[in-house]
């Protein structure tokens, strides 16, 4: 469930942390790492924001311009432990006596996400919150299926505080491009709740979100998921 450190600045990298990594190069493929930080990503037009509070941070600042060429790199490293030094990582396996050096990038080429992560709280708060409710793996699935069967563009999140029953919110997707007549899919959320009547949008292509359960509160401008697995905080900003 986390990086295995064997001593300082060493360190192997887990499944866990691989499949978040891969997951952030989706959303932005560089990334600025702090030492003893969360990771932290937001993609290039400030729409989407994770954070990844790994139990083991790396202890080390650097910065990787390409993130997707460092995973494959450490995937064709099999077996090498990663020793993180002060300009660059090295790929060291013990069977083969091989290492690999893989420079990291000047931080000033590299998108530094925590300034947007620390404005969340500014506009994303309690009191601003007006659904609540679960979404499982599943749910998800199903979700993006449909999505893609017909080639739909939008998730909408649907609230009716005046629904007397424990499925408040209903989830569709659809395009919202054409007000013409469309196809549409609807799930509609057990034990959801809504403090009004009110729908919020967003880009289907927005929720890049790993495979999961996710708790989702939404407020009129933002969708925040939370991974039951991971704990890992997706903040996806709606659509105007």
């Amino acid at each position: 469930m986390r990086p295995v450190f064997i001593m300082e600045n060493i360190m192997k990298l887990t499944d866990t942390a691989l499949k978040i990594l891969k997951n952030f190069s989706e959303i932005n493929n560089s990334i600025y790492i702090r030492k003893n930080s969360s990771l932290v990503t937001v993609d290039p037009q400030l729409r989407i924001v994770a954070d990844a509070n790994l139990p083991e941070p790396f202890e080390k600042d650097f910065a990787i311009y390409n993130l997707s060429e460092f995973l494959a790199v450490n995937s064709a490293q099999q077996n090498s432990v990663l020793q993180f030094e002060d300009d660059r990582v090295l790929f060291s396996n013990a069977n083969s006596g091989s290492t690999l050096e893989y420079f990291y990038s000047d931080p000033s080429n590299v998108q530094d996400a925590m300034p947007t992560r620390n404005k969340i709280p500014s506009v994303f708060d309690e009191a601003s919150i007006v659904m609540r409710f679960s979404l499982s793996e599943a749910d998800l699935k199903t979700l993006r299926v449909n999505a893609s069967l017909l080639s739909l563009t939008h998730i909408t999140f649907i609230g009716e505080a005046s629904m007397e029953s424990s499925n408040r919110v209903r989830v569709e997707v659809q395009d919202l491009s054409t007000k013409s007549t469309q196809n549409k899919f609807t799930l509609r959320v057990d034990n959801s709740t809504s403090t009004e009547d009110a729908s919020f949008s967003m880009l289907f292509e927005n929720l890049k979100i790993l495979p999961d359960s996710y708790d989702v509160e939404i407020s009129p401008t933002v969708a925040h998921f939370t991974s039951k697995t991971t704990g890992v905080q997706y903040w996806v900003v709606m659509e105007a």
